[in-house]
């Protein structure tokens, strides 16, 4: 529920200088232009948001890990903008507008950050000022109406909520022997032949089990899977949805006690035992299968928004917006510092050199 609010909070990050474009459209959601103007408000602020938090020093930090990171920036405020704008078009659509007291509250927020002198002065010189403050607080009252709309009309009736309960009203408490497929290494898939020497492995110790060793011994011995080898192989107890499909399918389909011949899937082998399946009560999984319904019915339909908006970036508009050198206020101060010592310094010749003018101008009456 956090994630559609959090596309406001996520304020990518910008730079101090940013060269005038005009009024170029950068892209279009549905038809309608995002200005090189509001972008460059939103580097301005983003900018101002990221300082407040760690400093001057984040510039250099984000050069030393990605020197190529201008451009990334400038995708990732765009995306944004676009992101921002679809959910806004979506609001309009639906008639989705935040009431006069819910407008006053985000004001209020804006008026808080205001009162701190220091903080006021900082934003003054990002270039921030109050109508972009009363811009943001409306769009963010919206954002939030939006998510309200949505969760409510993601929420399952009671009729949705026993469907989904009937298809998801056990859970099992199984193990696993997992031989993996890929290079320790590097992480790659293993070719064929390294795959099949591991199936031949999976099937000696499958046959181990079903001749009756003992199943924990065996994952502790054999398994690669470091999240259950010490715990002989224990994957506790789980829903479906929680496995991958090729795993969950077999699992559901064992009966208490049984061990399954060595399953494929994108990790490697698996060799399954289901140790025991568990009825859920109805009543006792409402309220959480009622948060996993909505959530998941969000999700879907925040993923359907986005999806149907007609999206145009124009990417040859946003390569004309330049991003001059990060400059800090730090550097800027010693900057100043330096051009004023470097006056003081020519001024103090200048006196020396006057000085001596005249003294070579007495000797010369003399």
């Amino acid at each position: 529920m956090k994630k559609l609010l959090a596309i406001l909070a996520a304020c990518v990050i910008g730079l101090t200088t940013v060269a005038c474009v005009g009024d170029a459209t950068l892209a279009k959601v549905n038809g309608k232009p995002i200005k090189a103007k509001q972008y460059e408000e939103e580097l301005r602020f983003t900018k101002w948001i990221y300082e407040l938090q760690y400093g001057d020093s984040v510039w250099e930090m984000m050069k030393a890990q990605d020197p190529k990171y201008q451009e990334t920036i400038k995708n990732q405020v765009l995306d944004k903008m676009i992101q921002e704008q679809t959910f806004l078009e979506y609001a309009e659509k639906n008639d989705i507008k935040p009431s006069e007291k819910e407008l006053k509250e985000f004001k209020e927020q804006n008026k808080k950050i205001l009162e701190d002198a220091k903080t006021k002065e900082s934003l003054k010189k990002a270039g921030i000022n109050e109508e972009f403050l009363d811009k943001l607080a409306e769009k963010s009252a919206t954002m939030a109406g939006v998510q309200k709309f949505i969760e409510k009309k993601s929420t399952p009736s009671e009729k949705q909520l026993k469907e989904y309960f009937d298809k998801h009203n056990e859970k099992l408490d199984a193990s696993h022997i997992l031989l993996a497929t890929t290079d320790p290494n590097t992480g790659k898939p293993m070719d064929e032949k390294q795959k099949a020497e591991v199936k031949k492995k999976a099937d000696e110790i499958y046959k181990k089990a079903k001749d009756g060793e003992d199943f924990a011994k065996l994952a502790k011995e054999y398994s690669q899977d470091p999240g259950s080898k010490e715990a002989g192989g224990s994957l506790g107890q789980f829903p479906r949805g929680a496995m991958v499909p090729e795993f969950e399918k077999v699992a559901f389909s064992l009966k208490d006690g049984e061990i399954s011949q060595p399953v494929e899937t994108q990790f490697g082998y698996h060799i399954i035992k289901l140790n025991k399946r568990i009825k859920l009560n109805y009543n006792d999984v409402k309220n959480t299968m009622k948060q996993e319904l909505t959530q998941q019915n969000m999700q879907e339909l925040l993923t359907k928004i986005q999806k149907d908006a007609k999206v145009e970036k124009f990417e040859d508009k946003l390569k004309d917006i330049k991003f001059g050198p990060v400059e800090t206020e730090k550097k800027k101060d010693d900057k100043k510092t330096d051009e004023k010592k470097s006056d003081e310094k020519k001024s103090d010749e200048k006196k020396t050199d006057d000085k001596k003018a005249d003294e070579k101008k007495t000797e010369e009456k003399k």
